[in-house]
């Protein structure tokens, strides 16, 4: 029978003093990890829960590319979320853009050591994590706009008013059967709601894989229409969730409680 693993990260708060903190990104994934162990599958979900202080570089990366291969089999599901400060940073030199995952122990002007490159670090876990489905679940952002799930890296914010590239997430190359489903578009702001509670695209991922249906899955790409619909509908077309990757007929197992 097949497993879901599933690595949840919240981080709200950051050793880093310059970086500011969050509100609700911890209570995503709590209320994910509690949505999948409380579910009907519980039994056939291990989840990986690290918050705050527990959410550094080295134990993300140690949960994911080791504890999770290591009971991995091939029939098996494994799902990578994260609900924190993304941000974007110029290469020295290159004029290219890196877009990072911020850790509970990133700093600021050392993003390449202590952050989570996305385009690095996630395609080499997703080659490490041979399952019939690899979902990244992002909410973050990395247009480096204030005011959301996003801070801008030192090297962009300095010359952000002669030079500012276009952001391409989806020209990640990620690997066959493995998908990346992020809270907002390039160029736009993952928010936060006091009303909701949650980030705004956490609010509605849950909402959804939580919902009872009349089939035991849930299609990725019905998942994200209806993720969509809500986060644009709410945010008044502000917010956009993108997906992405290569996947035959992916879905995923509905959270509905037990």
């Amino acid at each position: 029978m097949a497993r879901l693993h599933a690595v949840v990260i919240g981080v709200n708060s950051y050793r880093d003093p310059s970086i500011p903190a969050l509100r609700f990104a911890c209570r995503d994934a709590q209320d994910l990890s509690s949505l999948l162990t409380g579910s009907a599958i519980g039994p056939e979900v291990t989840v990986h829960l690290l918050l705050e202080a527990d959410a550094t570089r080295a134990k993300i990366l140690h949960a994911a590319g080791v504890e999770v291969p290591r009971r991995l089999r091939q029939d098996d599901l494994v799902l990578f979320y994260f609900a924190g400060h993304g941000s974007p940073e110029l290469v020295p030199g290159q004029g290219h853009l890196a877009r990072f995952l911020i850790c509970h122990d990133t700093i600021r002007e050392s993003l390449l050591a202590t952050a989570i490159d996305i385009e690095a670090d996630l395609a080499r876990l997703a080659a490490r994590l041979c399952a019939r489905l690899v979902l990244f679940v992002v909410d973050a952002c990395f247009s480096g706009y204030g005011g959301g799930r996003g801070i801008t890296g030192p090297v962009l914010e300095e010359q952000r008013r002669l030079h500012r590239p276009a952001l391409r997430l989806a020209d990640l190359a990620l690997g066959s059967g493995t998908v990346y489903l992020s809270a907002c578009g390039d160029d736009e702001v993952a928010g936060e709601d006091g009303l909701l509670g949650h980030g705004v695209f956490s609010h509605y991922f849950l909402l959804q894989l939580g919902a009872s249906g009349q089939t035991p899955t849930v299609g990725l790409a019905t998942l994200y229409d209806l993720v969509f619909g809500q986060v644009h509908a709410y945010s008044g077309g502000r917010q956009n969730p993108t997906l992405w990757g290569n996947v035959k007929g992916g879905s995923l197992p509905r959270l509905a409680r037990s």
